[in-house]
């Protein structure tokens, strides 16, 4: 019998090739497009919270046991994918970005990456000073930081002549600032890391990280949270958006418009370009702004004629713990959160889980202030009260490092009992609070088939279970998700 012949189309040339062939070339073609998706989605931010204990009163043991399992998931779950039209009409003011969905307005549509370029080169052209070091910051560290800026600015040929010092051989420097700071001091130190963090993840190949499982757990978790509670057709409030990692999780879930706000601006102009070179179809707006001491309003004001400011859905993911620098920046967070909801509205979000640190503080030797193993460590100005209560809800500063991701920066104990009677006052209510291996046990059996394929691969272990163990588990038991609804 003769074989079956099929036309398959390879670039601009059509050849005849048998059945099988065919198919492997279709699913080969197939694997490639969503292995590409996948990367577009990733976002390179700070890992999970899990193994920790969680506020039902499980003991110790209890808790570790129950954390530490895997979930065995069938092998032949087929996923599907939403094929998204890209539209081209773009719009841009300084910091900030519109596009509208398909209406043609800019026909001189630029290629993202050398937009970006041209754009950061702009405003490094017209910087008169480098950042002034911080009275805290040690030498070393500022010298780090002054190299990363001039790895950037140097023109394109001579990058690679350009060595910046191995960010892993400082892992395991102390960089606890020496004395209490200011709320200002704290907001130059955030904005300037994730400012270079942009910069140093062009860089980095994701699959070599140390902690690639990490971060493929953190966008598992922030895939069913969105999931769950984003509204299809409804309008996002995404503060804290970082480069736009989580623009395909959103598009996944259908909704009509999204806002993004960071008081990174070189954050926002990555997100602008990932924007750009994705399928996302919903109307999009980026802005550079501090959601924790400025209203929404006047940060959105350029685009004050095509915002809606009621939304269905705010999301503060892995950084809502800055504003317990003290309760004057913690009530203006909430205040902006409240008011931009709409009535059944969800505030949703990953925050450092306190029953963990607390946790962890009780276990430490006397006079120690800090814990953490290869990839993470968490330590304290002093060391900590021995019960893990500290006096004051606000202001119990810590610093935070993850080796490729995150490098001393200071960070603030959430105490989730006093975040849920702030929000209470302002008419939010709790609806779900999980530590994430507990919310990644209950809920992927429901999600599992919205994963990108290369993304659960990622998260296979050797006994055919899907999760994270070891160093990683213990690196990703930090945070919690939530979930409050505005009520009145």
């Amino acid at each position: 019998m003769e074989k079956t012949k099929e036309t398959i189309k390879e670039g601009p040339v059509e050849v005849e090739v048998g059945a099988a062939e065919a198919d492997k070339l279709i699913m080969a073609k197939r694997r490639d497009e969503e292995k590409r998706l996948t990367e577009e989605d990733e976002e390179d931010n700070e890992p999970i919270d899990a193994s920790a204990p969680n506020s039902a009163g499980r003991s110790t043991e209890k808790a570790d046991k129950g954390n530490s399992r895997g979930i065995n998931l069938l092998s032949g779950v087929s996923t599907q994918k939403r094929r998204i039209k890209q539209s081209r009409g773009t719009r841009e003011n300084g910091l900030f970005f519109s596009r509208d969905r398909g209406d043609g307005l800019n026909k001189d549509h630029r290629d993202g990456e050398n937009s970006l370029k041209k754009e950061l080169s702009a405003v490094l052209a017209t910087t008169t000073s480098l950042p002034r070091k911080p009275a805290w910051m040690p030498e070393e560290q500022y010298k780090k930081q002054l190299e990363s800026i001039e790895v950037y600015t140097a023109p394109e040929q001579e990058l690679k002549r350009i060595k910046v010092e191995d960010k892993k051989s400082l892992g395991r420097r102390s960089a606890v600032p020496s004395h209490p700071i200011s709320k200002k001091e704290h907001d130059v130190i955030v904005r300037n890391f994730y400012n270079d963090q942009t910069y140093r993840s062009r860089r980095q190949k994701r699959t070599e990280s140390k902690i690639y499982k990490l971060r493929s757990f953190n966008n598992c978790i922030k895939y069913i949270l969105i999931s769950k509670y984003a509204t299809r057709g409804g309008n996002v409030l995404d503060l804290g958006c970082g480069k736009g990692g989580d623009l395909a999780k959103w598009g996944l879930t259908q909704i009509s418009s999204y806002v993004g706000i960071d008081i990174s601006d070189q954050s926002i102009k990555e997100a602008i370009h990932r924007y750009r070179k994705s399928r996302c179809q919903f109307h999009a707006i980026f802005a550079t702004g501090d959601a924790f001491n400025t209203q929404v309003p006047e940060i959105v004001a350029p685009f004050k004629n095509e915002v809606n400011l009621q939304f269905d859905t705010v999301s503060m993911q892995f950084c809502l713990h800055y504003a317990f620098a003290n309760e004057e920046t913690a009530r203006r967070m909430l205040e902006n959160v409240s008011r931009s909801l709409k009535l059944g509205g969800m505030f949703i979000g990953t925050i450092p889980s306190s029953d963990f640190i607390r946790w962890k503080i009780k276990r430490l030797h006397s006079g120690s202030k800090k814990w953490g193993n290869s990839l993470y460590e968490v330590e304290f100005p002093e060391p900590p009260p021995r019960d893990g209560q500290f006096p004051s809800p606000f202001g119990n500063m810590y610093t935070y490092y993850l080796v490729d991701a995150v490098d001393h920066v200071p960070e603030y104990v959430v105490p989730f009992e006093k975040l849920r009677s702030l929000c209470e006052e302002y008419n939010l209510e709790l609806r779900y609070k999980k530590n994430l291996f507990e919310l990644f046990n209950k809920e992927i059996p429901k999600y599992f088939h919205l994963l990108p394929p290369p993304l659960v691969e990622s998260l296979k272990r050797s006994d055919g279970t899907y999760g994270v163990s070891g160093e990683d588990r213990d690196a990703c038991s930090f945070y919690l998700a939530f979930a409050f609804e505005k009520t009145s």
